[in-house]
């Protein structure tokens, strides 16, 4: 469903304020790797709008590598980002 690198094994969520000021979450490392990232994304569209390499509007999530470095972009809309961030894969806002 998702052309996602092989090397994919976390995400990481953020939003865009109307402020434009950009909010990070805590990056979420999964142990099983490409399919939980997957699988994960899967459980959001269910929610909303999940679309790798789409036209980011206020929300998205960064693929990670096992370096944790960024390999792709997922575009998100408010719902299935909320999915994600307070079911799929609880996080907080990253304290920068």
């Amino acid at each position: 469903m998702f052309d996602l690198p092989a090397s994919s094994v976390g995400l990481r969520l953020a939003r865009i304020t109307s402020k434009e000021e950009l909010i990070l979450c805590e990056p979420i490392r999964f142990t099983a790797g490409h399919a939980a990232v997957e699988t994960t994304l899967r459980r959001a569209a269910i929610s909303g709008r999940v679309e790798v390499g789409g036209k980011i509007a206020n929300h998205f999530a960064d693929v990670l590598d096992g370096d944790g470095d960024m390999v792709e972009t997922v575009a998100l809309d408010r719902r299935s980002y909320n999915a994600l961030k307070n079911r799929w894969m609880r996080c907080k806002v990253a304290q920068l």
